[in-house]
């Protein structure tokens, strides 16, 4: 029964391909759909007939264990999403184990081996999960009675929850180049590297990057996208998706039903806080993931069967290829909610001799259970971390970080009147701690489970005093771990810890800063790409495969009305040369990802432009950059981009004297309309010094 079951499957799938083939032909080829609906549309056709062909044929005998037809056929698009993702990262690996192995530069016909390993991979992991969850016993995944959500009104709060995700999601589709610090740089490096097989120039600035290392399921991700939409569309559906998974992951470690929604509202004043502003993509998705990893195995309380255990281990994998700092809070998370309830159950059971080995020996099946489901990605990360051990900073002074953690700083980004929300959230975290705390001095119960969500944030805020400000070329580290601090003490006042009302009016507090946040920052988020627009615009005649050195003397852009960073504490100005790049090919020389070794693109060390040019990266990135553009003649730079030159900057030391050499050996091009950006190029020998236009 299971081998014709299985055969079963397998020629459904096999008719799945063929159905979608022929929907794409249908959709684009016959209806004139655009190619990118085309393609979703007949994606979701052979989703729909392979569930119905499954439904009546593969698993007609187990269609009353579970739920009805449509709890089915939304638990199979579930499965459906988990095995595209399990095919993508199966094809990462196994490409990057080839590459390395057998030293070569890239896949060529071995594709097709990296791409068959992930199609069999995803094979079992769709047919495990359309037996055991799609098609299975309703009571392992259904909430129970009393918190269903038959309730009358029930809808409200997902209803709302899904309109707050949307309101986030708006500012990004709204303004036409999203103002991060970080994200064109991802852009231009997966672009870069897609080009990087064709084209000399490339091959001499750039090397290829085939390392297992972090920072790989964005790029990967997007490279993907590029393959069917534009580096704007692209960027921005990046983002969305992160936006969307966000509040969904922290949804995903409460308790089910109507209050687990409410509670849920507590994650909004996270979703956009500083990384993401920053472009911190992979640290993003990683915290993303990290909440829905803690909550898969929160919800299976630790007991791992073969199909939870596989789907824990892919998840640690993805961790590892998402962020360093991400996999950490997953895995801290786990284990202290682990050993948490193991203290609880050995305490109960005091007195017991029986019960307190039955208590050791179940809870030592699920440690094991943990430990070997995420023992590849922390294998992964252990040497990585090991192999650049020796890159990291000092910290930042013990005082300073109390502060910044007591007001949330980690939540504010492009604008100060951020500040005051921050410390609102932190207010609202404080006494929403203090409530539930005298709430709980009067239970019978004095400790409970979700407790451990309180251990975790002091084990983060050890992290957050002791870890150094940049690891393994990793910057911002304070920040990550003051993340994961609030998010924990969020967590522990969402996970049921008082009565369901004083949880439902805290969490509506922070889902209300969150709103208001919102739009402050979509305020200047209009300012702000106005600018970068102009600046891409600029440069847009430029040509093709330029190597350019932009110069950011004022990387926050222009100063406001009262001489303040318009920016604040992100520098979307820093790196949009790299939608000029990603657009009309070249080289960007301050490419400050590919200084590091954990990007798809790297500076070879004999032909590194931030040492040539400045010695270091905090040089060549510093207020203002202090670079030689003598140098830059001899590496034959096409164009300079000067953006922001300001009278303090040409008072220093550094800005002199690029003024000096501008004027003895470039000549001016052009400049933007407000004047910010200046376009410079090397002058032909012989002719007169050229002044500032």
């Amino acid at each position: 029964m299971k081998g014709g079951r299985l055969a079963r499957f397998a020629l459904v799938g096999l008719s799945g391909v063929l159905v979608n083939l022929a929907a794409l032909h249908l959709f684009a080829g016959v209806l004139g759909v655009q190619e990118v609906v085309a393609s979703a549309l007949a994606i979701e056709t052979s989703i729909v007939t392979n569930f119905a062909l499954n439904d009546a044929f593969t698993f007609r005998d187990r269609r009353a264990l579970g739920a009805g037809v449509v709890g089915r056929i939304g638990r199979y698009h579930a499965v459906s999403l988990a095995g595209g993702v399990v095919q993508l990262v199966t094809f990462v690996l196994v490409a990057l184990a080839l590459v390395r192995t057998l030293g070569r530069a890239e896949l060529g016909g071995l594709r097709y081996l990296a791409q068959g390993a992930g199609i069999a991979v995803a094979f079992a992991v769709n047919y495990l999960g359309s037996l055991r969850f799609a098609w299975g016993p309703a009571g392992a995944c259904a909430p129970k009675p009393a918190l269903s959500m038959r309730r009358p009104g029930a809808w409200i709060a997902p209803a709302i929850f899904a309109g707050i995700i949307a309101l986030h999601v708006l500012p990004i589709w709204l303004v036409h180049y999203f103002p991060t610090q970080d994200g064109p740089l991802h852009v231009e490096n997966v672009l870069s590297l897609m080009r990087y097989r064709h084209s000399p120039l490339l091959q001499h600035w750039y090397v290829a990057n085939w390392g297992a290392q972090p920072n790989w399921l964005t790029q990967a991700l997007l490279a993907g996208l590029l393959q069917v939409v534009g580096p704007l569309t692209g960027e921005k559906l990046v983002l969305t998706g992160y936006t969307v998974l966000f509040p969904l992951g922290f949804r995903a470690m409460l308790p089910p039903g109507r209050d687990g929604w409410w509670a849920a509202f507590a994650a909004f004043p996270f979703v956009h806080a500083f990384p993401f502003q920053m472009g911190f993509w992979n640290f993003c998705y990683g915290l993303a993931l990290a909440l829905l990893t803690v909550g898969f195995w929160m919800r299976s309380r630790g007991r791992l069967g073969i199909g939870r255990w596989l789907v824990l281990a892919v998840l640690s994998v993805l961790l590892f290829l998402a962020h360093s700092v991400a996999f950490a809070g997953a895995f801290v998370a786990i284990w202290t909610l682990l050993a948490w309830r193991l203290a609880l159950a050995l305490t109960r059971s005091r007195g017991q001799p029986g019960r307190r080995r039955a208590v050791v020996r179940a809870y030592t099946a699920r440690a094991g259970g943990a430990a070997l489901a995420m023992l590849p990605g922390a294998v992964l990360l252990g040497a990585w971390l090991v192999a650049h051990a020796d890159r990291a900073s000092s910290r930042i002074p013990v005082y300073e970080l109390a502060a910044k953690l007591a007001t949330a700083y980690a939540l504010v980004s492009i604008d100060r009147r951020e500040i005051l929300l921050a410390c609102l959230v932190s207010l609202v975290l404080f006494i929403g701690v203090v409530h539930l705390a005298l709430v709980r001095a009067t239970s019978t119960r004095a400790f409970r489970p979700h407790d451990g969500w309180l251990l975790a944030a002091v084990a983060f805020a050890v992290l957050y005093f002791v870890m150094p400000e940049v690891v393994a070329s990793g910057a911002h580290v304070s920040d990550r771990f003051a993340l994961l601090t609030l998010l924990s003490v969020a967590a522990w006042i969402a996970t049921g810890a008082a009565p369901a009302i004083a949880v439902r009016r805290l969490a509506l507090a922070l889902a209300g800063i969150a709103v208001v946040a919102t739009g402050i920052r979509y305020d200047k988020q209009r300012h702000l790409s106005g600018y970068v627009e102009e600046y891409v615009a600029a440069a847009a005649g430029l040509g093709p495969d330029r190597v350019l050195l932009p110069i950011a003397i004022s990387p926050h852009g222009p100063v406001d009305a009262n001489g303040r960073n318009l920016g604040y504490r992100v520098k979307p100005l820093l790196h949009a040369t790299g939608w000029i790049v990603a657009s009309n090919g070249g080289v960007d020389l301050k490419n400050s990802q590919a200084f590091t070794d954990h990007c798809p693109l790297r500076f070879p060390a004999d032909n590194n432009p931030f040492l040539m040019l400045a010695g270091s990266l905090a040089k060549m990135e510093g207020m203002p950059p202090c670079i030689d553009l003598r140098a830059a003649v001899t590496a034959r730079v096409d164009y300079v981009l000067l953006y922001g030159l300001t009278p303090d900057a040409l008072a220093s030391p550094c800005g002199a004297r690029m003024a000096r050499e501008l004027r003895s050996r470039y000549e001016p091009v052009s400049r933007s309309a407000s004047g910010m950006l200046e376009i410079w190029r090397p002058r032909p020998e012989g002719t007169q010094h050229a002044q500032y236009p």
